[in-house]
């Protein structure tokens, strides 16, 4: 029998099964690797980046969100605080810049929009004083760049989430305000957003950023052993060489019999 027709219940007749038109997490990886399939993601970036790709889907598919540049800004940290060292370890090539077209058009969005958004977030924040930025939080003055209110303002109303939260972080950490617990609840308030997860997520936020400051110095370690054997190596290649020269020296010099 099709997937359409019709079965029996208690309640009446229901369809045997529904499509969900949402985009599962599953579509969203394949496409991933359709737009990335060669290189290979370095392994032991993969599972990070995977993950990531999975928590902002959810995000995405949920009926509240809505896109903004405050989230921008939070994406591309995040993302570069995770694959910063990628190229480093992956010889060069601008993979990483590759895998982030990638990772976007899996999402459903344009990259380098998000990259505009994120760098027109920055540069306000930047040249504006806390207090400005404060107030167009609360909305009692508008910010230079209509991006910025439209998400100050839409933020209450739709759902807060992980790169929103970043993506404020950045903004205290540009405009030279501490990072802090107390200052984050206090911005959250001024957004109308709950100051209790905002403060979850700076915690969270710092506990990442330790953990990826702990994993690039594990991979810088094992650059320099990698580098260290490859010298050893070539070292002991040209040894080798250069006893074998002196050998087949030694040789011609010995007197035929």
């Amino acid at each position: 029998r099709s997937s359409s027709s019709l079965v029996s219940r208690s309640s009446g007749w229901v369809p045997e099964s529904i499509s969900n038109p949402v985009k599962t997490v599953a579509d969203t990886i394949a496409d991933f690797y359709k737009e990335y399939p060669q290189p290979p993601v370095l392994p032991m970036y993969r599972t990070f980046l995977i993950d990531f790709l999975t928590s902002n889907h959810l995000t995405m598919v949920d009926s509240r969100f809505k896109y903004d540049a405050v989230f921008a800004l939070g994406l591309t940290e995040n993302y570069m605080g995770l694959m910063g060292s990628y190229d480093k370890m992956a010889g060069g090539d601008g993979q990483a810049d590759k895998i982030w077209v990638a990772f976007n058009k899996a999402l459903g969005m344009d990259a380098e929009k998000v990259k505009a958004d994120a760098e027109a977030v920055k540069s306000w924040a930047k040249d504006t004083p806390p207090a400005k930025i404060l107030a167009a939080m609360e909305g009692s003055e508008a910010a230079a760049d209509a991006r910025i209110s439209d998400a100050f303002s839409g933020i209450s109303k739709g759902l807060y989430s992980m790169p929103f939260s970043i993506g404020l972080f950045k903004v205290m950490e540009l405009s030279g305000i501490e990072t802090s617990k107390a200052n984050v609840e206090e911005w959250a308030k001024a957004l109308k957003v709950g100051a209790s997860r905002a403060a979850s997520d700076l915690e969270t936020y710092k506990l990442n950023k330790n953990k990826l400051q702990k994993a690039e110095e594990m991979l810088r370690e094992v650059e320099i052993r990698e580098k260290k054997k490859l010298a050893e190596r070539l070292e002991a290649k040209a040894k080798a060489l250069a006893e074998k020269a002196a050998q087949k020296a030694a040789e011609a010099k010995e007197p035929t019999a």
